[in-house]
């Protein structure tokens, strides 16, 4: 008996007189391929797929010569660590951009860390008396996670990529203070907001270039004044020299004098100066964590006033053009500023206590003596906090407004618009013109139950962030006025505001923009200046016969005596 499960397939196929399988010979050419190598573990039948993948993908010239050299090649870039993982990764320009910033920005921080721990001893003093001088940056790390415990707040990500751009602007601007006011929706991008304070030399600046705005040159009115002295002289002279050879030319008939508008515009509100009022603080945005921060300019009254009036989205552009009616002046970063002045004065809100006025620092107490209602305040370290059942009470005894409150007017301190007239006035010992009552607004640390409401529902809505644990949960804020913007506090001593939103104020059902006034009369209408209507053949006829001459007398002479009497007779005959 003859063992035939001890031959080869071969063998077993020949003595039996078996034909060829082609496809059995197929799945064992394959399966010898895929043998793999000791060494590496990679497969003859695996390199030669990544070596036909890689020419078909770049379709070489001449590759039988350079196939060897693809080939290793193939097996360098597969055994290379792969430390960089955008090198096969295809990316849009504006991602590549936007990774390469983050990469940067990562790189000096993490370059800095590794600067602190080389250092000796008597250099880290050194950096520490430093540090006391650099600008404080706010934790929103920590913040980000109790609002995103109420529901709120940015994801873990993008909370860490605005940290770590927030670090960025207190090295490359002069800061004394960063910290995160929000993130406003466009239609194009959107807008991360920083708010800052200024270093003292830098708003020393800044207040010099705003004073020197004000004050004119030297000398200005007599180099325009010069070009027109020059001018007459010259017409003088040319009348001189060519009086005799100038023809007579016909006198034109004198016209009546141009009216001249007697309307006076009023005088121009006064802009609040930097580090005072609504220009108190200074706001960056930047459309990407990352990207380079830009300083929004301070806003006048005049912008806030106009943009109360209509509501616009934002696109994400700065230099947007802003076509409304009223006219604003200004491109979108202006009005950016306005809103955020408006949104910061209304949703700045804090637990009762938590901030207190007066400070050590001398720069914030001669804004206590410049102006009255541009009080100075800071955190209280007495503060102690509230308990959850008085932070979430629905009357919003415990919770306070501590952002300036904006008058009509568009500034935080009011301004008398006739307090050069006033002067005069008193001069003269005249009556004049009645005096204006001051605008007065909430005072600093008014409580959130002042707050007007809204129609049906309160001006803010307080909920607790968890009924489960009520010794781990915040008491959170929301605001019903401005969408978007929240408020927490813990039963211990932190507490926060934020805004994530369009940038928008809620507005009633019934909400209609300003429409166009109607145009205005050139003059009075009146029966000297109206047409009339062209008479007909008619009254053309009346008129005529209206207006007719009277006949010529009758003149008594000699003749004419005589015949009346045989007329008369030839009448009675007939």
């Amino acid at each position: 008996m003859s063992q035939t499960f001890m031959l080869e397939p071969d063998i077993i196929a020949a003595t039996e007189n078996v034909m060829p399988d082609l496809n059995n010979d197929l799945v064992l050419a394959k399966n010898f391929l895929k043998q793999q190598s000791g060494a590496t573990g990679d497969t003859l039948y695996d390199h030669l797929v990544d070596v036909v993948h890689k020419i078909l993908s770049q379709k070489p010239p001449d590759v039988v010569d350079n196939f060897e050299q693809y080939s290793w090649q193939v097996k360098q870039e597969k055994f290379r660590p792969n430390f960089d993982l955008l090198n096969d990764i295809y990316l849009a320009p504006p991602q590549l951009a936007l990774i390469r910033r983050m990469d940067e920005m990562f790189r000096l921080l993490a370059s800095k860390n590794q600067k602190m721990e080389d250092v000796g001893e008597e250099e880290q003093e050194l950096d520490l008396e430093e540090e006391s001088m650099r600008p404080r940056i706010a934790d929103i790390i920590e913040h980000n996670y109790y609002f995103r415990e109420c529901g709120y707040g940015l994801s873990e990500q993008e909370c860490y990529a605005v940290y770590v751009a927030l670090n960025m602007l207190g090295i490359k601007e002069p800061v004394a203070t960063v910290r995160f006011f929000g993130k406003i929706f466009g239609t194009k991008a959107n807008y991360y907001v920083a708010e800052a304070d200024l270093t003292i030399e830098e708003l020393d600046r800044r207040i010099r270039e705003f004073e020197m705005k004000d004050m004119p040159g030297e000398g200005e009115g007599g180099e325009e004044d010069r070009p027109q002295e020059m001018k007459e002289q010259k017409e003088m002279m040319g009348e001189g020299e060519g009086k005799e050879e100038k023809p007579k030319e016909p006198v034109p008939p004198k016209l009546p004098p141009i009216p001249v508008s007697t309307w006076q515009p009023p005088s121009p509100i006064p802009v609040e100066r930097p580090g005072q009022g609504v220009n108190k603080k200074v706001y960056y945005v930047c459309n990407q964590p990352g990207e380079p921060w830009v300083c929004l300019p301070d806003v006048t009254p005049n912008q806030i006033r106009v943009a109360r009036l209509w509501v616009r989205c934002m696109t994400g552009d700065l230099d947007a053009e802003v076509i409304t009616f009223p006219p604003f002046e200004g491109m979108e970063r202006n009005y950016l500023r306005a809103q955020i002045a408006r949104i910061q004065a209304a949703t700045s809100v804090s637990p009762q206590g938590f901030y207190t006025f007066g400070s050590g620092e001398e720069e914030e107490d001669i804004d206590l003596e410049e102006g009255a209602g541009d009080l100075a305040f800071n955190p209280n370290p007495f503060y102690q906090g509230h308990t959850l059942k008085d932070l979430v009470d629905s009357n919003l005894t415990y919770w306070v407004h501590h952002g300036r409150h904006i008058l009509k007017q568009g500034r935080t301190i009011w301004w008398n618009p006739n307090a050069g007239m006033d002067e005069a006035i008193e001069e003269e010992e005249d009556e004049g013109i009645p005096p204006i009552e001051p605008e007065t607004g909430p005072s600093l640390f008014s409580p959130l139950s002042e707050d007007s409401r809204l129609e049906g529902q309160n001006a803010w809505t307080a909920r607790i962030s968890s009924t489960l644990v009520p010794d781990r949960a915040v008491a959170i804020l929301r605001s019903n006025v401005w969408p978007g913007a929240v408020a927490y506090s813990t039963t211990g001593k932190k507490s926060e505001c934020l805004y994530v939103g369009w940038g928008l104020k809620n507005q009633p059902p019934n909400f209609s923009p300003l429409q166009l006034p109607r145009p205005q009369e050139e003059y009075v209408i009146g029966p000297e200046v109206m047409e009339m209507a062209d008479p007909t053949f008619a009254d053309e006829e009346a008129y005529r016969i209206a207006y007719l001459p009277p006949p010529p007398p009758v003149m008594h002479g000699e003749g004419e005596g005589e015949d009346l009497p045989e007329e008369e007779e030839e009448e009675d005959e007939e």
